[in-house]
């Protein structure tokens, strides 16, 4: 049996807020584009690769929600949100709690109108993790486990706990532990906190890259002065090439970035090792633009 919340408000609002980073994003590039190369050009680059992140992460978001789903059997209580899984074997469930009765949890977390996924707490029960949809009272229950309890919106809360208690006495046909299992593509399910920091310190040695190019190829010719000598000309770095350096670092950097996702799913350390290599290399473009520009 499959339990499916109401999710339409919710579906309405994360594709607005996703549509919106979006067209933020374009208009942030479109400015950056009419731009030539200075400070004002990297800042709306860059806030328009935010921009998108940030219309990426809604969509996830989103999608998620529309993936949010409860199945019931003998054996154990299934949340699927996305890629994310928790597993709650019957057996574990004490009791059923009507929010009416003791208040509303208020998600903090990926959490708008029609969405409140995330964490809360509510007295007497504590903390509570919640994967529902509308603030309804009547259409709210907590799942109380030993170890955690869960908020799930149900249109039919007493018909919901018929069928757990009917499922309950039946018994399982399978034993299941108490679990949330992680989906999705092996090298997005990353939770090393060193990994992410090596590899957004690369991130940002490739932002001060352009940064640097930015700010300073004003002072760089354009082509080089027909005045210099063999040894000069061997040495003299022209604006062209600046550009090169940094679109160089950024591929690098990218390519880094995808091989130690790659990598880092199969062996964490190696992970790192990538990770770190696409950072140094980044810090080598630094410091070259920098002796190149003078």
């Amino acid at each position: 049996m499959q339990y499916r919340p109401a999710r339409t408000s919710g579906l309405v609002v994360g594709s607005v807020l996703t549509g919106w980073a979006f067209a933020v994003a374009l208009l942030l590039f479109a400015i950056g584009v009419g731009r030539e190369l200075g400070f004002e050009g990297w800042l709306a680059y860059s806030a328009s690769l935010l921009a998108a992140s940030i219309a990426a992460l809604f969509g996830f978001w989103t999608w998620a929600l529309w993936t949010l789903a409860y199945g019931l059997d003998r054996n154990a209580l299934l949340i699927r949100w996305g890629w994310t899984q928790q597993v709650i074997p019957l057996g574990s469930i004490e009791r059923l709690v009507p929010a009416d009765a003791i208040g509303l949890a208020e998600a903090r977390g990926v959490s708008w109108w029609g969405n409140q996924i995330g964490r809360a707490t509510v007295e007497p029960i504590g903390p509570v993790l919640c994967y529902a949809t509308d603030s309804v009272p009547e259409q709210t229950v907590y799942v109380v486990t030993p170890g955690q309890t869960y908020a799930l919106t149900i249109a039919d809360p007493q018909d919901f706990a018929r069928q757990v208690l009917i499922r309950q006495e039946l018994g399982p046909t399978a034993r299941l532990e108490h679990e949330a299992r992680r989906g999705g593509p092996r090298p997005l399910r990353m939770n090393d906190r060193v990994a992410l920091l090596i590899a957004g310190l690369g991130v940002l040695g490739g932002a001060a890259v352009w940064l640097q190019i930015a700010l300073r190829h004003g002072a760089v010719p354009a082509v080089a002065p027909l005045h210099l000598t063999a040894a000069e000309a061997a040495e003299f770095v022209a604006r062209p090439a600046l550009i090169e350096m940094g679109s160089a670092a950024t591929v690098i950097l990218i390519a880094g970035l995808v091989i130690g996702l790659l990598v880092h799913a199969r062996e964490r350390i190696a992970g790192r090792l990538v990770f770190a290599a696409a950072a140094v290399v980044q810090a080598i473009f630094l410091a070259a633009t920098a002796i190149a520009i003078g």
